[in-house]
């Protein structure tokens, strides 16, 4: 058994990278020894870590030598090996050439279609010393960064300058070198300030060893306990508590070597300031963390991370609360100035601020969400006040030309409630105009307010109309205009609230009428059907997400429905559905009964049920059984109680069953055969005003 231990060192790797590196490290090392044979399932262990100036993977009890390799290789049939006097032909002594071995040293292999010449080559495994130069190079090549570089004359790229290299087995140097000539030792750097090193390694243990005395905390999570024990610490000596976030300790954490958290404060006056505000500068731009008191309000203090422990930190505190406290000065500056116009007298500067170069200014956008939003509101009824979601909808853009929106992008939306409650909004605008970016993302939260949603959806509904109106489709990983984090939006929205039944072809044709004729180039027809089906991929991938099978979707959408709650509302049902006793066996029948159907031709679609044709008791039993249940599933299906309407369905099994056991439905006699077609007929399209069960997959087993 063998140890291993690779060690890159580079100038500081971006944060956001960072872990995704470490992952890619370990994964592609497993992968190369696996197919080198040296990698021992359940024995070898292989670990990697990294900071923002190394990344480390290290090997324990890797084979040191690969299984010897017998390859057997197969020539020419022996009878046109050999002429009609035994010699050679062409084919064998090509075939020995190939296998490097004379015509008289290769072999007989009988098999069913004859015999062959063939040659088992015995090839001795090589050493892992011989093969890890190939694997590192693999390795180091494809490390999938999303940007990287050269640096110098060098033709290698990487995420940053790679600095020195530490590569070693059982203790000795493996003999690799990058394509720019960068060796391969034994020699590891520590921190960049307060233990530079070098350190010579020469296994896992001496590396953890030569990260103690670098002054260097090699493994991730440690920092970031150590980071998140420091900070509440610091912050109940202020007297508050932390706001800690999880993206904002990991990214501390990938900044740092050394973490040291150490307590700022800033000007209370600064206050006065909205509070997003100041949690945007300090979490966002500086990375440090806010302090709340016990009502969440913020105090005039912060927690940095520091990446140095120095003798006197209160030089490195007034550093950080100089930089935070520029930020804090722009910041109140446009906070006082912004608030000199009313938020609506914006509204012409949108004019001079494109949207998107076929898709006008945001003025027109602006506009637009007016007519959407108006028309919105108009079908939500009585539950909102038509003219709040209007006024939110002429303002909701206007503080992208506020000063503090130019320096805080962060903030749109926020910043325009806050200056739309200055000029005296009502709340319920006030809280739209600050909703109606949400969700900006699968983990954002959802509009509380009713006002806010529909906001929201006109928005987003817009953009998504505009863009695949002039051929801006999403492809790839390629999305400018986050189109399928709209469409996510507006389905996570219709799910949750049931007070909006509202049909999206209709809208999104209607959104595709606020545009000025000429503006968008596909047809209204190519615009709404694309833009369904793109809404309904969404949908699948957002269900699917919440653990609902393929199968539950497609037996929906096949109805062609475009009422995403209702959809929603009939997946759920079907997965309760396939909880039922009699779900395999009803499966089953829509099935049987939905190819014999598709088998039988057209002529019995037009054909009316005649129960006095009935020539089996199975047949009367089985219409009896669904016209008492008609009338309950109708019901529930009108009130949205799926699962109602689906357990009173379920109670056809038995006359389903007994039907098929006793009928012969293609009968020989058109009129019995019309007949029992238009029942089975009346059957599928009774389960069909929930979902096509035939659809739904068959119970494992």
């Amino acid at each position: 058994m063998a140890e291993f231990l690779w060690e890159i060192g580079c100038e500081e790797i971006p944060a956001a990278m960072l872990a995704d590196g470490v992952r890619y490290f370990a994964e592609a090392m497993e992968n190369q020894l696996q197919k080198a044979g040296l990698y021992q399932p359940g024995v070898t262990q292989i670990e990697s870590q990294g900071t923002p100036r190394r990344l480390m993977v290290s090997v324990l009890e890797m084979a040191n030598l690969q299984a010897d390799h017998v390859e057997e290789m197969r020539g020419p049939p022996v009878a046109r090996a050999f002429d009609s006097q035994g010699k050679p032909t062409k084919a064998a002594e090509g075939f020995a050439r190939s296998c490097g071995v004379g015509v008289a040293e290769l072999k007989h292999l009988e098999t069913p279609k004859g015999a062959y010449l063939c040659h088992t080559i015995h090839r001795p495994g090589q050493g892992a010393s011989q093969l890890l130069p190939g694997m590192m190079a693999t390795v180091l090549e494809g490390f999938g960064w999303p940007k990287t570089q050269r640096w110098g004359s060098g033709r290698m790229r990487f995420v940053r300058p790679i600095n020195w290299m530490v590569a070693v087995l059982d203790g000795k140097i493996v003999d690799f070198s990058t394509v720019d000539g960068l060796k391969a030792g034994d020699q590891t750097q520590g921190h960049r300030f307060m233990a530079r090193g070098p350190f010579r390694v020469f296994d896992r243990e001496s590396f953890s060893q030569a990260m103690v005395a670098g002054r260097v905390i090699l493994e991730m999570k440690t920092r970031q306990e150590m980071i998140e024990t420091g900070v509440h610490r610091l912050a109940a000596q202020a007297g508050g508590r932390a706001m800690v976030l999880g993206e904002l300790l990991r990214e501390n954490a990938n900044l740092t070597e050394w973490p040291l958290p150490l307590l700022g404060h800033f000007d209370p006056s600064y206050l006065a300031i909205p509070p997003e505000v100041l949690t945007t500068s300090m979490k966002n731009h500086q990375k440090y963390f806010p302090v709340e008191d016990a009502h969440g309000a913020l105090i005039p203090c912060f927690i940095a991370i520091s990446n140095t422990e120095v003798p006197d930190p209160s030089l490195v505190i007034q550093g950080y609360e100089r930089v935070l406290r520029a930020r804090l000065e722009d910041a109140a500056f446009y906070w006082e100035e912004d608030r000199k116009l009313p938020l609506e007298s914006r509204l012409d500067s949108l004019k001079k601020v494109v949207f998107q170069a076929k898709l006008g200014s945001l003025y027109d956008k602006t506009m637009r969400i007016v007519r959407l939003a108006t028309r919105l509101a108009e079908m939500a009824g009585s539950r909102v006040n038509p003219d709040h979601v209007v006024s939110g909808a002429r303002v909701c853009k206007c503080d992208l030309v506020s000063g503090m929106v130019g320096q805080f992008p962060e903030l749109q939306g926020v910043m325009g409630g806050y200056y739309a409650q200055h000029d005296g909004a009502p709340p319920q605008v006030v809280q739209a105009i600050r909703e109606h970016y949400r969700p900006q993302g699968a983990a954002d939260g959802l509009p509380i307010s009713l006002e806010g949603r529909l906001l929201s959806m006109a928005d987003k509904l817009d953009t998504l109309v505009g863009c695949f109106g002039i051929g801006l489709v999403p492809t790839g990983t390629k999305d400018p205009f986050a189109l399928r984090r709209a469409a996510l939006g507006i389905i996570r929205m219709m799910l949750d609230d049931g007070r909006l039944r509202l049909h999206w072809g209709e809208l999104c044709a209607w959104a595709y009428d606020s545009f000025p004729p000429g503006m968008l180039e596909n047809t209204k027809r190519q615009t709404v059907d694309s833009l369904i089906a793109f809404f309904f991929g969404r949908l699948q991938h957002h269900l699917k997400t919440d653990g609902f099978d393929h199968d539950l979707i497609d037996a929906v959408q096949v109805l062609g429905l475009d009422d995403f709650h209702d959809v929603g509302q009939r997946v759920r049902a079907l997965d309760q559905f396939r909880k039922l006793p009699s779900y395999g066996a009803l499966v089953a029948a829509n099935k049987r009964i939905a190819n014999i159907l598709q088998k039988a031709g057209e002529d019995w679609r037009n054909h009316s049920l005649d129960a006095a044709a009935f020539a089996d008791a199975a047949e009367g039993d089985l219409k009896e059984h669904l016209d008492a249940v008609a009338t309950t599933v109708q019901s529930a299906v009108r009130s949205g109680a799926y699962d109602e309407a689906l357990d009173h369905l379920a109670r056809l099994r038995p006359a389903i069953d007994a039907f098929f056991d006793r009928v012969l439905v293609m009968d020989p006699d058109p009129s019995k055969r019309l007949n029992r077609l238009a029942l089975l007929a009346r059957v599928r399209d009774a389960f069909q005003t929930v979902a096509d069960v035939s659809r739904l997959s068959a119970p494992e087993g």
